[in-house]
């Protein structure tokens, strides 16, 4: 099940490289880690926050972000 962006915690955020933009794979980080949730590093631009995407795609992060 996805998680709408608006129902995430303050301290986490949407953050997508083009491909999981394209693929609806959207990752979670936590604000001041330099990797998502699953571990995907964050090295390049954050598309998911400039294609203003609404939902969590990957079921990684989304299964991490439950279990905290």
């Amino acid at each position: 099940m996805k998680i709408k962006v608006v129902d995430l915690k303050q301290e986490f955020h949407l953050f997508g490289n083009k491909g999981s933009v394209w693929s609806d794979s959207a990752h979670i980080s936590k604000s001041g880690e330099s990797a998502t949730l699953c571990g995907t590093p964050m090295l390049s631009t954050n598309w998911a926050r400039i294609e203003k995407v609404e939902h969590v795609g990957c079921e990684d992060c989304i299964t991490k972000y439950n279990n905290q």
